[in-house]
């Protein structure tokens, strides 16, 4: 059982910051068979209205907070050591002082209860119902791990094996199912998430918390997508501030690091949008400026920038300038046309804005000063890397050719350099890559610096095949182990013999989970019965930990 902490705080508490939102209404909804209230703008009528794009949303099997048991000794029983003796680069490596390494989930993903307490539809459900029925193990997120109920239980069960940093995100679509300004709180999601972070910061964990992670309410989808999450809408910088205020109002005095927006990035390769991130860091700075100057928040921000199908990109032959000039082409349009101005305040690199032209990304001298700053520490989500050269025919020729398949990139990604496959293939995107660790952490270090360097926000490997393992199976599998114990490695590496500064490392995820309409690829360092909801650690978790608190210069922050 918990141990209760004396508790830091990062901003005033929410009893001295209710002045900031004086007309501010709260409420709760309840899915009722026959609501009345057909006047109220904002009633169960119009709350039920916005669930008529989806039909026979499954219920959980109970509907109560589930308090937490005593973890059985027997599943604390360490596995075999792994058989690989440890490399004579690490030892006696350190990684700093408060470093944080834990695993993340995020609530669409891991929630469940969608029409519970109050709880609004996200646009990410309704684009994605296609999906359910053509991908292996496909379905909706309706139950999935069902940790809106069982959050005690889960964190009570990854402090039980060291876990020091519990990373998780906060629904918009349930803090305000209306999503716009004016629109009544959700007094049931402040409820929950209130006791959330004290559960984590009663264990003794520290919480990282997200505001976006692909749950953008339904109030936003329009009758085309040019952008995924709807960053493009006119309406959402504004109703996302809001969204944001109302959340930092209430949380932020205990909440040491926050994460603005999970990879906003992917709107340029899912839907070749990047005049979109201009809403990402506008939205961003606001919000941060906002934090810092209105509430006197002391904690810590950034955001996680993510790559398209291949990757990180790598040079096929480092020793080709062409080469590298496209590797660094792709990298442009993949996250540095973000991270330019929300990084270090100036305009996306000369071959975004020069290939894209009136799509580009552009912000005035007032827009760079304002986001200049506001980013911390550097957030990256890394699964894999690809080699890459220009396209055949030339760069020229593709830039002007706009109907070209690989433009505006314009760059081909290749896994194999000299008839060998970056690495081994896990059940989805992620690929081993261990080798390549060191040399991405060491680019964004120069490219990006930040007060607190790089946050690696995702990284993990959902082993081959693991749908058809058995339970015991995939816990004992040693691909996952292979792949962290491989990469963190290096990232010690990086951090003593290199100097490149970094803040923390959270694996993805805590459990297997619903991965975008799907539950096929097994992430988690611990698998789970869609029956029972029973968790079972894998051994990746022991394996993880106890290299982290080996190589640690103390435990926690």
């Amino acid at each position: 059982m918990p141990q209760l902490n004396a508790t830091k705080t990062y901003a005033l508490p929410y009893a001295s910051l209710s002045h900031l939102f004086p007309n501010q209404t709260t409420t709760t909804w309840a899915s009722i068979a026959s609501p009345t209230d057909s006047t109220a703008p904002y009633g169960n009528i119009a709350w039920t209205a916005q669930w008529g794009l989806f039909d026979n949303i499954s219920a959980p099997p109970f509907t109560t907070t589930v308090s937490p048991t005593q973890i059985a000794s027997s599943e604390l029983i360490k596995p075999t050591p792994l058989p690989f003796l440890e490399d004579y680069e690490t030892r006696g490596l350190k990684f700093p002082e408060g470093f944080l390494y834990g695993f993340a989930g995020a609530a669409l993903q891991v929630e469940g209860a969608v029409k519970n307490e109050g709880r609004g539809p996200s646009l990410t459900e309704r684009l994605l119902q296609p999906r359910y029925g053509e991908i292996p193990g496909g379905g909706p997120p309706d139950v999935t791990n069902l940790n809106y109920y069982l959050y005690k239980q889960d964190i009570a069960r990854l402090a039980a094996v060291g876990v020091q940093t519990y990373s998780f995100s906060i629904s918009w679509s349930r803090i305000l199912p209306f999503a716009v300004p004016g629109s009544p709180v959700n007094q049931e999601a402040i409820d929950h998430y209130n006791d959330l972070i004290d559960t984590v910061l009663d264990y003794g964990m520290t919480p990282v918390v997200t505001l976006h992670h692909f749950d953008t309410p339904i109030y936003f989808l329009g009758s085309t997508i040019t952008s995924w999450q709807a960053y493009d809408h006119p309406e959402f910088v504004d109703a996302f501030v809001n969204y944001a205020k109302i959340v930092l109002r209430h949380f932020a005095d205990r909440v040491p690091f926050w994460v603005s927006f999970n990879e906003p990035t992917l709107d340029a390769s899912n839907v070749q949008n990047w005049a979109s991130s201009h809403n990402i860091v506008m939205a961003h700075s606001r919000v941060v400026r906002w934090y810092r100057e209105a509430i006197n928040g002391t904690g810590k921000w950034g955001i996680k920038a993510a790559f398209g199908a291949g990757g990180f990109a790598l040079p096929l032959n480092p020793s080709n300038p062409d080469d590298v000039a496209a590797a660094e082409r792709s990298l442009d349009f993949n996250v540095n046309y973000i991270s330019n101005p929300l990084v270090l305040g100036i305009q996306p690199p000369e071959t975004v804005v020069s290939t894209l032209r009136d799509k580009a990304p552009i912000f005035t001298e007032q827009e760079l000063a304002q986001a200049k700053g506001t980013v911390d520490f550097y957030g990256i989500d890394l699964y894999a890397v690809s080699y890459t050269t220009y396209v055949e025919g030339g760069l020229e020729a593709c830039v002007e050719n706009t109907s070209h398949p690989r433009y505006p990139w314009c760059t081909n990604s290749i896994i194999k350099r000299e008839n060998w496959p970056v690495g081994s293939q896990s059940s989805g995107a992620p690929l081993m890559m261990y080798q390549h660790f060191r040399t991405i952490l060491n680019y964004f270090h120069f490219k990006y610096p930040t007060e607190m360097g790089i946050l690696v926000g995702e990284f993990g490997f959902p082993i081959f095949d693991a749908a058809e393992m058995t339970l015991d199976n995939s816990r004992t599998d040693l691909s996952q182990s292979t792949f962290y114990m491989s990469t963190i490695r290096e990232m010690l590496k990086a951090i003593n013999l290199d100097g490149v500064k970094m803040c923390g490392a959270i694996g993805w995820s805590f459990v297997d989970n619903w991965e975008w309409g799907q539950y096929h690829d097994k992430y988690g360092v611990q698998a789970f019965n869609a029956t029972t909801l029973d968790r079972f650690y894998k051994r990746a978790i022991f394996d993880f930990v106890d290299f982290f608190r080996k190589h640690s210069r103390e435990v926690g922050c």
